[in-house]
């Protein structure tokens, strides 16, 4: 006996399933995101957004131990959009978002960035054949 035929998909849709990567260091994070859609006509956009929960501190030169004290807890969104071309409906995209940073710091204290962790990241692609979205959840950078 047969199988049934495989059925193609129609419409704006992710080949395979995107991923997110969370990029930390003591001056900056950031997400990027990467992937590659079918049925998107001739090109679209893809859009990364995050809120992102940051934590930063000061780091006196003079402390033994460098620790940052005065720690601060900050909150705001991030978003990176790039468009893209597609070849027969088909195209990649990489996307980035803005970054984080530290606040200042009093005298000769050095900002840093202690944590962060990115939450509600969402992908959304835009084609002239729809628009789809894909949620990532919480990101947190290690």
């Amino acid at each position: 006996m047969w199988g049934a035929p495989a059925l193609a998909q129609e419409g704006l849709h992710f080949v395979g399933t995107p991923t997110v990567e969370a990029t930390k260091t003591t001056t900056e994070a950031f997400l990027t995101a990467t992937g590659e859609v079918a049925g998107a006509g001739t090109g679209g956009t893809a859009t990364l957004s995050a809120t992102a929960v940051v934590t930063s501190g000061c780091i006196n030169p003079g402390s033994k131990d460098h620790e940052p004290s005065g720690l601060q807890r900050t909150t705001t969104t991030v978003t990176g959009s790039e468009e893209f071309t597609t070849r027969q409906g088909r195209g990649s995209f990489t996307v980035v978002t803005s970054s984080v940073s530290p606040g200042t710091c009093p005298g000769k204290m050095t900002p840093v960035l202690v944590d962060v962790v990115f939450e509600d990241v969402t992908l959304t692609v835009e084609a002239q054949t729809g628009t789809i979205t894909y949620d990532f959840g919480t990101v947190d950078p290690v």
